[in-house]
């Protein structure tokens, strides 16, 4: 019998030419190995790389290979169908090895399904799986020696549990990267050849500085542009200091984008850390930033990934690149940054060792929602506890994350800020007058829109704003704004509304909170439903945006009949309190932290929906359920998806979705023309929706669906909004 074992055959060719167990497992434990060392765990990952494939090793799996391959020869004889591999492994580290060897025994069993629970049923659990008689493997390396000391800070003891099976999904990362990737070196050199070099932080910085310093060069000496440059320098200040935690507070419109990513190339350049990772709330503001950044540095060192963006088919080069996050500047989501942190998927988990050692910039941070703030403050104190991480925390309503009695779920470590005076930086910088109205009628509210040649309303619900709308006299003076506007019909909006501002044009819009999330508008007058502070923040940022007038108006109001619940009611109470108490300075640093210290005390025991962090510290004794964690989800996805298609391009696609079955890429383009509805809703219009195929809904009824509107709903009375 032959002493040879393979790990991966090739299409059409002989056994001599596949691949050599032994070569595989040693490309991918060296890969694995300096991937860990960007957190001190190189040789815990080298033997999850040595030991993760050695089921290969039986007579059994070789017989299998050759099987799928036509092969009979004297292996034939051992063939018994499919034989699973992954678990040898594992069992062979957890038999020998029982308190080190059951931490690498999860990444090793998981690095095709998935991390599994330890106990579960008595076939997926982990603990059930090693309990198992295995086919004998012959491959058994010699395992190195290796310091089974765990090789990160225990700062708080009832953190262990969560730092310990974070430490897991990290191994488990830097193993399943390293194993795809000598793979696909094998398999598909083609796209390998696309995972070419980038161009190192250092010229990217050089190039950005350039870019930013031609800017300032063309820029008119405003006192806005004054202060941006103040806070560009506080920035390159700041970024030569050895601290791991640092917040970046600035009223809207201050430069903070620029700024913020001014701080990390240099602090990255200093402090030789591998990339930067731009994270932020919402697809409207990941398009933007993108755009604004490859204007700046150079395209192919930006990688954009969040659910709208959709690289063209031949650009395997970004595609690749999300899998793993290797770009040196990355833009995404909270959604894709979080969830991945709890996933136990190897396509999610593959890019969480990538985040090590870098910058990361979470724009935005108040947006967090309050029931998952408990997991989000969790994974920013342990990746910048144990895995070098810079974590800055942007915001112009910076939302008092440090740790108090009250609010335990805080950071302890010390958060420093990179503004050397908010206070003053805030006071330069205000641009409104912020008045609240009290109480009025729809009727009001509208008369008081149409008193201004161009006004901006924000109200909080669909339905609001579509009354409101409806009720304004001159309707080519004016838009509405809605989540039921699928993204392209929305983003022409927006564009139009821009151009109107810019040639002096009627222009006064109705608009939910959605164009609070970074759409660049300036408004002279803007009006806004009593809301949280972060909210009116936001809105008041859209009311002289470039300082041009001396100053703007924002008007607060609210319905005598407004009855908000959940989120709006909670936020209101704890803002509103606060507008007599802070009249002329509602968006003062101070005002911001009363109202947070308040929400988050109501929120107290609100913030870890599903007992998320609770399953995490149970790891403690070793006993991970990872399949339960990852029942995580930064956003709840209750709604359904319903593609529009009622423009050319839209109707295009879908017909090419009909020849092209299950197309990834043409689901994300159809992204594009998709609005989210509520399941109730969709009841409503399920007579004129079709299905190409199961889960796909398109609608292509002009009748339900207005170019001023969005998307409407036809229940047998006739035609009614849904909102």
């Amino acid at each position: 019998m032959t002493s040879k074992y393979y790990a991966h055959s090739i299409e059409g060719k002989p056994p001599t030419d596949w691949q050599l167990l032994d070569k595989h497992l040693e490309n991918v434990s060296e890969l694995a190995a300096g991937f860990a060392n960007e957190f001190n765990a190189q040789e815990w990952a080298r033997i999850a790389g040595r030991f993760h494939d050695i089921g290969k090793g039986s007579l059994e799996w070789q017989a299998y290979l050759r099987y799928v391959n036509g092969i009979m020869d004297e292996f034939s004889k051992y063939y018994t169908g499919r034989i699973e591999h992954s678990i040898h492994g594992a069992k062979w580290l957890y038999t020998n090895s029982k308190e080190a060897g059951k931490l690498l025994a999860y990444c090793i069993a998981g690095h095709h399904g998935g991390l599994p629970n330890w106990v579960e049923d008595e076939v997926s659990s982990l603990s059930a799986r090693i309990e198992k008689e295995l086919p004998e493997s012959r491959y058994i390396p010699v395992p190195p020696e290796y310091e089974k000391e765990l090789p990160f800070k225990v700062d708080e003891p009832d953190r262990f549990g969560f730092q310990l099976q974070f430490f897991v999904r990290m191994i488990f990362s830097c193993l399943v990267d390293a194993d795809f990737l000598d793979t696909e070196k094998l398999l598909t050199p083609e796209l390998w050849e696309y995972r070419g070099p980038y161009p190192p932080l250092e010229k990217i910085s050089r190039t950005f500085r350039i870019s930013l310093d031609n800017l300032r060069k063309s820029t008119l000496p405003t006192r806005v542009n004054n202060l941006r440059e103040t806070v560009l320098h506080d920035c390159l200040s700041k970024a030569e200091e050895k601290e791991s935690l640092f917040s970046l507070t600035v009223p809207t419109g201050g430069g903070k984008t620029l700024s913020s990513m001014a701080f990390a190339l240099e602090h990255a350049k200093v402090f030789k850390k591998k990339r930067v990772i731009y994270v932020v709330p919402f697809t409207t503001v990941i398009e933007q930033n993108a755009h604004v950044f490859r204007s700046f540095l150079e395209d192919d060192a930006v990688l954009e990934h969040h659910c709208n963006f959709y690289p063209e088919d031949t650009d395997w080069r970004t595609k690749l690149a999300t899998e793993n996050w290797d770009a040196p500047i990355i833009l995404t989501t909270n959604v894709q940054f979080f969830d991945s942190f709890f996933s136990n998927k190897p396509s999610r988990c593959r890019r969480l060792h990538n985040v090590a050692n870098s910058v990361v910039i979470f724009d935005e941070i108040q947006t967090i929602p309050v029931e998952r703030l408990k997991a989000c403050t969790e994974v920013i104190k342990e990746l910048t506890l144990n895995y070098n991480v810079t974590a800055v925390l942007c915001t112009a309503t910076q939302p008092a994350l440090d740790y108090t009695e009250e609010f335990g779920s805080g950071l302890k470590r010390p958060i420093v800020e990179i503004v050397s005076d908010v206070q003053g930086l805030f006071n330069a910088l205000k641009r409104t007058e912020i008045e609240n109205i009290g109480t009025v009628t729809p009727c009001e509210l509208v008369e008081k829109i149409s008193a201004h040649r161009q006004s901006l309303c924000i109200v909080n619900t669909r339905a609001q704003a579509l009354d409101i709308y409806n009720d304004l006299p001159y309707k080519k003076e004016a838009t509405h704004l809605s989540a039921l506007m699928y993204p392209a019909h929305r983003s022409r909006k927006i564009k139009g509304i821009k151009h109107r501002l810019l040639e002096g044009l009627p222009c006064r819009v109705v608009s939910t909170q959605l164009i609070e999330a970074g759409v660049d508008v300036d408004f002279p007058v803007v009006f806004r439903m009593s809301a949280g502070m972060d909210s009116i923040a936001q809105a008041a940022g859209r009311c002289n945006r470039e300082g041009r007038l001396d100053s703007g108006k924002v008007f607060l109001f609210r319905f005598e009949d407004d009855y908000a619940e959940g989120f709006f009611r909670q936020t209101r109470q704890s803002a509103e309190p606060l507008f007599e108490k802070y009249r002329d300075r509602i968006l003062e640093p101070e005002c911001i932290r009363e109202y947070f210290l308040d929400y988050y005390w109501k929120n107290q025991d609100n913030m870890d929906e599903g007992g998320i962090i609770q399953k995490c510290n149970e790891a403690v004794t070793g006993d991970i359920q990872f399949k339960d964690i990852a029942i995580f989800q930064m956003i709840k996805t209750t709604t359904v998806s319903v593609i529009v298609a009622v423009e050319p391009e839209a109707v295009s696609l879908v017909e090419r979705l009909k020849f092209s079955g299950h197309s990834t890429q043409l689901y994300r383009k159809l992204q594009q023309f998709t609005v989210q509805i509520y399941p109730f809703q969709f009841e409503e219009i399920r007579n004129w929706v079709e299905h190409p195929f199961q889960g796909i809904n398109v609608l292509r009824s002009d009748e339900l669906y207005s170019d001023e509107t969005g998307l409407l709903c036809k229940p047998p009375e006739g035609v009614a909004f849904f909102g």
